[in-house]
């Protein structure tokens, strides 16, 4: 068993912390992007206008209408919308989901014998 520990290469600390600081930057940036970027007021290809941001009252805020009302706004109107909606359509095609919600085959089908 010893001789199983001795050939197992340690990684460098620095890599692994350096990994870790590079995945947490990531999604430090997708973060703050996410949340200051300037927000669409419009879908075009949807033809309909985004959710607004809900004027904030103490009343709204504890009956639930407030918290309902800024997350259905927060989840329409992503910034650059359009365009991950283009991105996650185009990982889904080629995933072999159909885009109205069925399945596709993707590349040669198999023969079935009879």
């Amino acid at each position: 068993m010893e001789n199983k520990d001795k050939n197992i290469k340690k990684k460098p600390r620095g890599l692994i912390i350096f990994n870790i600081a590079a995945i947490l930057a990531v999604f430090a940036g997708i973060t703050v992007f996410i949340n200051t970027a300037p927000r669409p007021t419009v879908s075009v290809e949807e033809k309909r206008e985004l959710a607004k941001c809900p004027k904030f009252t103490v009343e709204s805020y504890f009956s639930g209408e407030f918290t309902e009302k800024f997350s259905e706004y927060y989840n329409d109107a992503v910034p650059m919308r359009s365009n991950w909606k283009l991105i996650i359509a185009q990982i889904r095609e080629n995933l072999g989901f159909d885009i109205e919600g069925g399945a596709h085959f993707v590349g040669p089908l198999p023969e079935i014998e009879k």
